[in-house]
């Protein structure tokens, strides 16, 4: 037997080669399996000796013929009263087999009473039940079933199972991924997966007796010009969780970084336009989940407004003219006002961060409809400009107002140079997220910083460039040439339709072509060094300049993923930071003689010491520090230095292993007065 069957479904696997969709491919694989059972039901000795009757039932993917080469095969078999003490005999016969062909079968032997009230107890096999088949035995019995389960569990229930069936994909999502753009996603449990996919159909099925696509359509649940790019995706997702069956040998449906480049070569991914193959395969990828999650989305929020679930959420509220808010969401009150005024498009999304809500369903849909109103004269416009950068600095929550900007394709219309990086992936283990995201990521950082970082903000005048710097960062990325000198050339143009002033402009460009200068430089040059540190000092310039490229390198490590930011790497960070910002104050920049200017740098660094100590002891005069030592060391770190110093003239071993060699060499020149 296992000579036959499995080589069978290995072969059908692999018939998306011909042209074959993915959902065509898998009914095929599940013909096979249900031949192989119907054939063991119809010889099995057990079967024939039984009195009454028996039925077998495929449920789950199986039943709904979606069958992938390592997918267990979950069976119901029913019986009535008469057959009851054949069913251990019966089901031996029928297990055995698919055993031997080294299937992982997942079987519930009942009764029709008994098979529903377990489904009332178990959401999951209550689930599996919509999506019940009959493969053999008695229809009657089958019937039976189908006509009391309906009644029972859905019969004024369909509300609680619409609620449970939202409940368990947000539990889902928080395991396996709420995003459709991590770097190793879930192809069948992730958001945008396989599993929303029948989510929104087993909702469809048991709360409106939709049974297809053809029927979710025709109800508006599903919108027309949506239905095709849905089942592109679907199919493509399903011939992935496939290839990923077979590249394993096992039951798989997580695409890890390491199995990337061996499915995109399955699929004949090439090398081209300055992207890997494997980068070409995982933008594509994200793409389809990103298809999969905006319409069931979308679905889901149909499904809310159908069943009255958003009812009671307040009156409706004018926010401004032609925008309210009604139902917990914000919505377009007539869409034939942007017509006139296509600036709505923007003030919508203004609207969603000032309330923290988002937008109706039906309302990004208008949006994404009207995008053509989108043209060089909206995006030149100083209007239109002020609202984007009014939201992009004061939205509080600004992630979730970014992406579904995104999404609805507003954002790549409006600045056309992001939809160069729009689901564009990073082959690499220290990128977590696609770059347009990590993008949207790294504005969200800043608004966290914003919060615990409140001086350093307050020393920004034009905050607008820091988070333009933010959103716009890696967008020269996805081109062969260096991603920062490329991103600094094209957001000059950007902030001139932005109506930036031209200072703001060059410290825009200056930001994204040095955006990782800070990082590089922490991790691999000695901070004693005043050359470089002048040096430094004299490229940024000034020290506004400084603490937006410091605090952009902090949100954008922090967006990058864990890998990417630690206390270690934010101590270096703020120990280049001070010593680059004191090297500023001094004027240390201006000169390279340690004459004159040098003399002016340790003097200011004397009395900046002085003022932060406020009139604390020390052991020892601050007029005798070291001018090498002073200009080597930023003013926190000479602080705690001093502090140490005063505490304990002879460090214990503890405190002497926190220092570094050149530290503790500087504490005992400081020490002797050398």
């Amino acid at each position: 037997m296992v000579a036959t069957l499995r080589p069978q479904q290995e072969v059908l696997a692999e018939a998306w080669r011909q042209g074959l969709s993915g959902q065509e491919i898998l009914q095929r694989c599940a013909g096979l399996v249900d031949d192989f059972i119907v054939k063991q039901f119809d010889e099995s000795p057990a079967v024939q000796g039984a009195k009454g009757s028996i039925a077998v039932i495929a449920l789950g993917g199986y039943g709904r013929q979606e069958f992938f080469p390592y997918s267990d095969i979950d069976l119901l078999l029913l019986h009535d009263w008469w057959s009851k003490k054949s069913m251990q005999a019966v089901t031996e016969s029928l297990l055995y087999p698919l055993w031997d062909e080294g299937f992982e079968v997942g079987q519930s032997v009942r009764g029709v009473k008994d098979a529903v009230q377990f489904a009332l107890e178990d959401f999951h096999f209550q689930v599996a039940l919509l999506d019940a088949r009959l493969l053999a035995g008695s229809q009657q019995l089958f019937d039976e079933l189908r006509a009391r389960y309906t009644k029972k569990v859905f019969d004024g229930r369909r509300h609680e199972f619409a609620r449970t069936m939202e409940a368990f994909m947000l539990e889902r999502w928080q395991k396996y991924g709420s995003h459709t753009y991590l770097l190793e996603p879930h192809i069948k449990e992730g958001k945008g997966g396989l599993r929303d996919i029948q989510a929104m159909l087993w909702v469809a099925k048991g709360v409106f007796g939709l049974q297809d696509l053809d029927a979710i359509e025709a109800s508006g649940m599903l919108e027309t010009t949506n239905r095709q790019a849905f089942e592109n995706s679907w199919s493509m997702l399903a011939k992935i969780r496939n290839r990923l069956h077979l590249l394993c040998r096992r039951k798989n449906d997580h695409l890890i970084f390491e199995l990337q480049q061996e499915v995109a070569e399955s699929f004949d991914y090439k090398d081209r336009e300055g992207l890997l193959g494997v980068e070409h395969f995982m933008r594509d990828v994200y793409t389809h989940l990103q298809t999969v999650s905006v319409v069931t989305d979308l679905f889901f929020e149909h499904v809310q407004e159908v069943l009255g679930l958003t009812a009671g959420l307040g009156v409706e509220q004018q926010l401004e003219r032609s925008i309210v808010l009604r139902g917990g969401t914000i919505r377009l009150a007539a869409r034939e006002d942007l017509e006139e005024r296509p600036y709505l498009l923007l003030r919508l999304f203004l609207q969603a961060g000032r309330m923290g809500l988002s937008l109706h369903h039906r309302t990004r849909q208008i949006v994404t409809s009207h995008l053509h109103l989108v043209d060089d004269h909206f995006r030149s416009s100083k209007r239109a400009a002020g609202v984007f950068l009014e939201l992009l600095t004061q939205t509080d929550d600004i992630f979730p107002v970014l992406e579904t900007m995104l999404a609805t394709g507003l954002l790549p219309r409006y600045i056309p140079e992001f939809a160069g990086v729009e689901s564009l992936a990073q082959h690499d283990l220290y990128h977590l997220y696609t770059v347009d995201r990590h993008q949207l990521q790294t504005v969200a950082e800043l608004n966290v910083l914003k919060k615990s970082k409140v001086e350093l903000f307050a020393e920004i005048p034009e905050i607008e460039v820091l988070y333009l710097a933010a959103l716009l960062h890696d967008i020269g990325k996805g081109k062969q040439a260096d991603h920062s000198t490329l991103g600094a050339e094209m957001v000059m143009s950007i902030g001139q339709r932005l109506h930036l002033s031209e200072s703001a402009c060059e410290s825009l460009a200056f930001l994204i072509r040095y955006h990782l200068f800070l990082p590089e430089n922490a991790m691999r040059r000695d901070f004693s060094d005043r050359e470089f540190i002048r040096q430094t000092a004299e490229l940024i310039g000034d020290n506004q300049r400084l603490t937006m490229l410091y605090l952009l390198t902090i949100a954008d490590s922090k967006a990058t993923g864990p890998s990417a930011w630690s206390d270690w790497k934010s101590s270096l960070l703020s120990e280049l930071y001070l010593s680059i910002k004191a090297c500023l104050g001094a004027d240390c920049h201006l000169g390279t003689s340690g004459g004159e200017d040098e003399e002016q740098g340790v003097s200011w660094l004397r009395e900046q010491i002085l003022a932060k100590l406020d009139g604390q002891p020390t052991r020892i005069d601050i007029a005798t520090l070291p001018p090498d030592y002073l200009m080597s060391f930023s003013l926190d770190v000479v602080l705690q230095h001093l502090q140490i110093h005063r505490e304990q003239a002879s460090p214990p071993a503890t405190a002497d292993f926190a220092l570094s060699a050149t530290e503790k060499a500087l504490l005992v020149a400081v020490d002797y007065g050398s």
